[in-house]
């Protein structure tokens, strides 16, 4: 694949509606229904989080995940749902757990916030991959 049809592959709009799922997503996973109380107590202990920077957070957040979505537009476009889907998830499961796990080694960071934060990226991934597989 040549940069060229790289970017003749990927699929604006699902880029931009995969992009604003992730903060719905993240909202919802990170609620107290889901994994919230859990995911403080892992970061902050006791401590109150300090929100001063949530522009910066939100903002550096929805770079990111743009990137990462028109990587994944690229890679899994025309590829059909299941194919998707099943992109999505090994980019999940070989690129961005084994760099998130190193990063949490490293960081002394525990499992189980390792568990929380990979979960909800291979739920994304997968969902994202089979959209835009099938856009």
């Amino acid at each position: 694949m040549n940069l060229s049809s790289f970017f003749s592959n990927i699929h604006w709009l699902a880029v931009i509606v995969m992009t604003l799922f992730s903060f719905i997503l993240g909202a919802f996973w990170h609620s107290r229904i889901m994994f919230g109380k859990i995911w403080t107590k892992e970061n902050y202990g006791e401590m109150v989080p300090d929100k001063s920077n949530a522009p910066l957070m939100f903002g550096g957040t929805a770079f990111f995940h743009l990137l990462a979505m028109i990587g994944l537009s690229a890679v899994a476009y025309g590829q059909g749902a299941v194919k998707g889907l099943l992109t999505g998830i090994l980019i999940m499961l070989v690129w961005i757990l084994p760099a998130m796990g190193g990063t949490y080694l490293f960081a002394s960071r525990s499992t189980k916030l390792l568990a929380v934060d990979t979960g909800m990226y291979l739920i994304l991934f997968a969902i994202a991959g089979l959209v835009m597989g099938a856009w």
